[in-house]
This record gives structure tokens, sequence and C-alpha cells, in this order.
């Protein structure tokens, strides 16, 4: 065998291989989605079964509270951010990939979205770290920094398919709507879960557990999650 056909060979075996390493990376988010919604799963039925918090719509966060369900709150959450950091890396080399020569709004917006991703993972870490009954503060920190950045991101991310300057390996134009109407659902749910919970923190008493503005912040939290 010639040394060019031996390169041409070897060539082919690298490109299979990055080609089969790519579809890999694509089940990335499938595995965010299944370590948060598994999570707080999870934890829920945990904590409902030693009676730590009540069945009817509890807060996310009072279901990773107490032992041991606070172990696998903490162990999901870490997971899961360590997942998102790797989403979020690799769409910010995916877009600087096809757009070498791209426009300096395509370069701040993505490089934007980088920075907000990397806030919001690193607020799903702070949040798994430290349960609110622990140090309440930094854990609502944690809280607005995952929802915040999120949100943020997932409008960055919406707008880079509305540009039709940007170049993608699929493209994802015909994605940019759903994304969009997604963080558009996500900001709404946020600004609920502001307003409920700033009524439900003034009203709430330990024997109102099922008040309605608790049970609506609850469920605008699961969403926002989601």
């Amino acid at each position: 065998m010639s040394y060019s056909a031996m390169t041409n060979n070897i060539k082919c075996s690298k490109t299979k291989h990055v080609q089969g390493f790519g579809s890999l990376l694509g089940y990335l988010p499938f595995l965010l989605t299944i370590l948060i919604g598994g999570g707080i799963i999870i934890c829920y039925c945990v904590a409902i079964s030693l009676k730590h918090v009540e069945p009817a719509f509890p807060y996310i966060s009072d279901t990773g509270t107490f032992p041991p369900e606070s172990c696998i709150f903490t162990l999901c959450l870490n997971c899961a951010a360590v997942v998102a950091l790797a989403i979020f890396t690799l769409k910010y080399l995916h877009i600087i990939q096809y757009n070498r020569d791209a426009s300096r709004r395509v370069r701040i917006v993505n490089k934007a979205a980088l920075i907000t991703g990397y806030v919001s993972a690193f607020g799903i870490m702070i949040v798994g770290a430290f349960q609110e009954t622990n140090v309440l503060a930094v854990h609502v920190i944690g809280a607005m920094m995952a929802f915040v950045g999120g949100t943020v991101y997932m409008f960055l991310i919406a707008s880079l398919g509305f540009m039709r300057d940007v170049n993608f390996a699929v493209d994802e134009r015909k994605y940019a709507k759903a994304r969009m109407i997604m963080a558009v659902v996500s900001l709404i749910s946020f600004i609920i879960i502001v307003i409920t919970a700033s009524i439900a923190n003034s009203m709430w008493e330990p024997s109102e557990k099922d008040s309605g503005a608790l049970l609506w912040t609850s469920a605008d939290k699961v969403s926002v999650a989601v």
C-alpha cells in the first residue's frame, strides 16, 4: 500500500471517529434533562416518603434540604452543572467553527451566550451545595444566577438563529422561533416566581402550606427548571 493511500485511510478513520464522537455529544442535552428532571423526581419521592415535605407542590429546594435527599440533590445538580458547562462550551465553539469571518455582532452575542451560560451552570452548583436551610442567602443567589442566566442564554441562542449572517453545521433557523417561545415562557414563569414568592413570603404561615401563592411559586419553579 502506498504512503498516500495509508494517509487517506488514516484521515478517513479519524473522520469517522470524530463524527461518531460528535453524534454522542448530541445526547448531552438529553443527559442534562435526565439529571435535573430525574433528580427533582427522586428527591421529591424520597422527601415525601420520609415526610420531610408536604405532597402538594413543595418548593424544589425543600425536597433537597434534609438527608438523604439532600445528598441526591447535590449530586444531581453538580453533575448537571458539569454537563451544562460542556453544552455551553461546545455550542460556543460550534458557532466559532462555522463563522470564522463572522460580524462583530455575532461574535459579541456568541461570547455573551457563553458567559451567561457559565453563570447559569455555576448558579446550579451553588444551589446544590448550599441548601436553603443552611445558607439561605447564598442558595437564593445561586437560584437567581441559574434562572436568570439560563433565560438570558436562551434568548441569545435564539437570536443567533434569526441572524442571516450566521452559519450552522445544520440549519438551525427552523428552531429559532421555538427557542424564542421557550425563552419567553421561561421569562414569564420567572416573573411569576418573583411575584408569587414575594406574596407567599409575606403572608405564608407554617400551617398554610397549601396557600395559592405558594403553590403557584412551586409550580413555576418546576416549569423554569424544565
